[in-house]
């Protein structure tokens, strides 16, 4: 035993030896050592014995370890992921991130809490299939939560646990999933919106891959005649396309499935199911995210809008025509009233008519005929022969009954009734059913003509009688109202025009001169002589402007629509008071009557003749003039008391003292006119003139 502690002692010693002489070498190389120094006391000896270990490494392990749980503490401080660390029955750790996810400003807010105070929904099952799941595995698979924070928020968090059983905790880690859940669930809805859109929307569509289609709308369906998908998903694009189509189709899928750009808008030819075959618009976009060969094909039906742009074509090119002919046809009827213009014979204007339908319904069997009261049928121009059912039908209807320029068909022909010419019906006829004919715009053309035609007729017929009338007058020596009423409009006419011209070319020309002449005179160097024969000039040319004045109001009554009958004769006589040795005194009531153009200029230069009549011939000192109305007529009465004369000299007092103008302008009127006078008792004039 004693042996044994001996050797004991003795390796301790060597050992210590060796220690320190491995620490002597240490030191001498400048390296410094860690080491552990344990003492023994001898007591038999009354020493004690030193035991060095050398440490240095143990050491280095040691700081290497605390700075590596220095470093995880910092990272599990700083981490942006929550963690927390559960132990027995609550919490005994969070990290920042973890606080702010539960929205703690301290960690004691949440040391010692149990899951079940923070999770929305307390389930026992899950706690404890929570807590079987780690006993058994030592981790707990990543499970989607919703917990309510501190603040009474409710988020949602993918929550993953690792047990440790060296210090029988677990530790969780949480990520805040709310935001994505969000985005989830606003893609969720986009998608079921997106798909619902596509499934309502009108316009067709069809997805496919690998000119396979995989997905067709319900109004593709529609289009293709397809009772359900079934019949068109897996086919391919061909087997719907028309051949005439399908090249141009395949190109333009293979150009999006190569290209991933989207198609031009093109029209093709497709097949449905049922063999019918459509005309529709396509357009093809690529869909990348859902493979290389895949594209979705967007499909209207235009079949009938290309049947309606085919009949507005079709449509455009009869208005095209028509125009053509509406022009041929116009050009006709204007070369037909040029060639008409000045004809007075009516077999010239007979011929024409002919030889323009002719040219224009492009047949020689046109024909004008004349039938009088016994049903005599006499071809004037034209083919000889007439159809026997256009005869037929003329006398059936009558020819004396037919319709006035209003085109009628037979069996073997047309004919159109142009007017009737002293008691002899004319009539136009074509002798074959013309094409031309049947086309509306032909059938006015016609009708016009002939109503052109049977204007002239009475034209001529109108002709011929103021031909006898102005025979008749001739005959008379007297002149018919109408063509005195034309004559005083003419007149009336001539003195507006003359009246205009002197007021804007003489008076404005004197205007000038006067203005030009009264600048001269205002010199200073112009001698006193010159000065009055120049103030002799200037006055002459006032009594010359206003002579014109004068001359224009008698020539064209200023105002005369404007200012009424009454006003304007009250001005006329302060005008001739001024001019004349007698006196007027005037007289009005009882124009309430409307009264036009003629009826006023006509009362109004009557008075102005019984002036110039007073002025020249009477030698009064006194002139009445009364103007009233009745219930349908207007009055005018004329009374002096001057030279008078003899009416029984009705050649002579009509010829040389003016009161023949006022006898015809009265006539002209439909009105009366009655003269009293003798020598030397004045003169009175009565007119009577229908309202």
């Amino acid at each position: 035993m004693i042996d044994s502690l001996l050797w004991i002692m003795c390796f301790i010693l060597f050992a210590g030896l060796t220690v320190l002489l491995l620490d002597r070498r240490r030191l001498r190389s400048g390296n410094r050592v860690e080491a552990e120094i344990t003492g023994i006391y001898d007591e038999y000896t009354d020493a004690a014995i030193h035991v060095f270990f050398d440490v240095s490494e143990r050491k280095k392990m040691e700081r290497a370890l605390k700075e590596s749980m220095e470093r995880y503490r910092r990272l599990v401080e700083l981490s942006p992921a929550a963690i927390a660390v559960f132990k027995d029955k609550g919490l005994i750790y969070l990290n920042p991130s973890c606080m702010k996810l539960f929205g703690a400003s301290r960690m004691e807010e949440m040391i010692g809490s149990h899951p079940r105070s923070w999770l929305l929904e307390d389930d026992p099952d899950l706690i404890a299939a929570c807590r079987d799941e780690i006993l058994q595995h030592g981790f707990i698979t990543a499970k989607e939560l919703r917990i309510k924070r501190l603040n009474g928020g409710i988020i949602d968090i993918v929550a993953n646990a690792i047990y440790d059983d060296q210090s029988d905790t677990v530790e969780i880690v949480f990520e805040d999933i709310t935001e994505r859940k969000k985005v989830e669930q606003a893609l969720m809805e986009s998608e079921r919106l997106n798909r619902q859109i596509i499934e309502i929307s009108p316009v067709a569509m069809l997805l496919h891959q690998d000119y396979r289609f995989t997905y067709a709308n319900p109004h593709a369906l529609l289009l293709l005649g397809a009772a359900s998908s079934d019949e068109i998903v897996g086919h391919r694009i061909g087997e719907i396309t028309h051949p005439d189509s399908h090249e141009l189709v395949m190109e333009y899928v293979e150009d999006v499935y190569e290209q991933q750009g989207t198609s031009q808008l093109g029209w093709h030819r497709m097949i449905r199911r049922d063999g019918k075959v459509i005309d529709v618009e396509a357009v093809t976009a690529p869909i990348p995210f859902m493979g290389a060969k895949t594209a979705v094909t967007i499909v209207r039906d235009i079949t009938e809008r290309k049947k309606q742009e085919d009949d507005r074509r079709y449509a455009e090119d009869l208005v095209r025509e028509s125009e053509d002919r509406y022009f041929r046809l116009q050009m006709s009827l204007d070369q037909f009233s040029s060639d008409s213009f000045g004809m007075i014979k009516e077999e010239d204007l007979n011929c024409r008519f002919v030889r323009e339908v002719r040219q224009v319904i492009g047949t020689d069997l046109v024909s004008f005929i004349e039938v009088d009261h016994h049903t005599n049928v006499t071809v004037t121009h034209g083919g000889p022969e007439i159809a026997d059912s256009i005869l037929e039908t003329i006398f059936e209807l009558g020819p004396h009954q037919l319709p006035i320029c209003e085109l009628i068909d037979t069996l073997d022909g047309h004919f159109v009734k142009i007017g009737e010419i002293r008691g002899i019906s004319c009539i136009l006829c074509i002798g074959e059913p013309s094409p031309f004919l049947v086309i509306q715009a032909t059938r006015v053309w016609l009708e016009t003509i002939a109503r052109y035609v049977s204007v002239l007729y009475d034209n001529f017929r109108v002709i011929g009688d103021l031909n006898r009338e102005l025979e008749q007058i001739a005959s008379q020596q007297r002149t018919p109202v109408w063509l005195l009423r034309l004559i005083f409009q003419l007149s009336e006419k001539e003195r507006k025009n003359l009246a205009q011209d002197l007021h804007d070319a003489a008076l404005q020309d004197q205007i000038v001169w006067y203005r030009k002449l009264d600048q001269l005179m205002t010199a200073p160097e112009l001698p006193e002589n010159l000065h009055r024969e120049l103030e002799k000039i200037k006055q002459g040319l006032l009594d010359v402007m206003y002579q014109i004045r004068i001359t224009c109001n008698e020539l064209r009554p200023p105002m005369l629509r404007e200012l009424g009958l009454e006003r304007s004769l009250e001005g006329l006589f302060e005008l001739t008071q001024l001019r004349s040795d007698y006196a007027i005194r005037f007289e009005c009531s009882g124009l309430n009557h409307p009264m036009n153009d003629d009826l006023l200029i006509g009362l109004y230069r009557i008075v102005q003749e019984m002036l110039a009549n007073a002025s020249k011939h009477s030698g009064a000192t006194q002139v009445v003039i009364k103007l009233f109305g009745s219930q349908d007529r207007l009055c005018l009465n004329y009374a002096d008391n001057g030279v008078g004369m003899n009416v029984e000299d009705t050649e002579r007092v009509f010829s040389n003292m003016g009161v023949y103008g006022i006898k015809e302008r009265v006539r002209s009127l439909n009105g009366e006119v009655r003269l009293v006078s003798s020598p030397d008792q004045g003169l009175s004039i009565s007119i009577s003139i229908p309202a």
